[in-house]
């Protein structure tokens, strides 16, 4: 029998939440958003719009030049039938315009409110990437310090039953907070006075997180500690 290879232990480049301290370095792909679910149905819709619109286009030639021969032959009915064959292909065109810009625009996102935890993760680790792209060496390991707090508030959080203040304050810095920081700081002139206030900002988000991920591993610990004792009682030595 052959022995068991033991399993190979974790390289650095194979965890994405690590900083990027070598930007040669290999790194495993980011999670590609998912495609919208009715883009199947548009893209139909549009190849079906587009048939109807050259078949409509052939029969209202066919039609205008057999109506146009008929009027030249001196028959002066041709006349208004040319006329309405004009107004119906200016209707079938605006509904062709108008179906046609209803299927080029995508349904809505889902809300942020119905978004999953693994969502929001998602979300937050294209965010780390973007911050490395955008922010100076100087600021990076305070935005990672961030969102690493803010990843780990989210996943002790996630299985809260109702949304309570740690489970809310994890979700906005990772829905609204960090993201719109990054923007603000992309946004503004890049000054000291800048880079001090983006730091100040990152440093308050990461210390609530960190309060969050602290409280929230203390419950798990005492959690722990409460089966403990009483798995001890049950079925510890006891009075015969």
């Amino acid at each position: 029998m052959s022995a068991r290879v033991p399993p190979r232990p974790p390289r650095p480049g194979d965890d994405p939440w690590l900083p990027s301290t070598r930007p040669a370095s290999p790194r495993p792909a980011l999670p590609r958003p998912a495609l919208p679910p009715d883009l199947g149905r548009r893209a139909r819709g549009l190849g079906w719009l587009a048939v109807q619109g050259v078949l409509g286009f052939v029969v209202v030639l066919g039609l205008l030049l057999l109506f146009g021969l008929l009027l030249a032959l001196g028959w002066d009915p041709a006349g208004w039938l040319i006329g309405i064959t004009l107004i119906l292909a200016f209707l079938g065109v605006a509904r062709t315009f108008f179906r046609g810009r209803r299927l080029l625009i995508p349904a809505p996102e889902v809300p942020l409110a119905q978004a999953t935890p693994e969502d929001d993760e998602a979300r937050l680790l294209r965010l780390l990437r973007s911050g490395e792209r955008a922010l100076p060496p100087a600021a990076r390991p305070a935005f990672h310090a961030a969102i690493i707090s803010t990843r780990d508030a989210l996943r002790l959080t996630a299985g809260d039953g109702a949304l309570g203040r740690d489970a809310f304050d994890a979700r906005q810095a990772a829905r609204e907070d960090l993201p719109e920081l990054l923007h603000t700081y992309q946004a503004a002139p890049r000054t000291p006075d800048a880079e001090r206030l983006l730091a100040s900002q990152l440093d308050l988000i990461g210390r609530r997180m960190g309060e969050v991920v602290h409280e929230r591993r203390g419950q798990h610990t005492r959690t722990l500690e409460a089966q403990r004792r009483y798995l001890e009682s049950k079925y510890g030595e006891g009075e015969e």
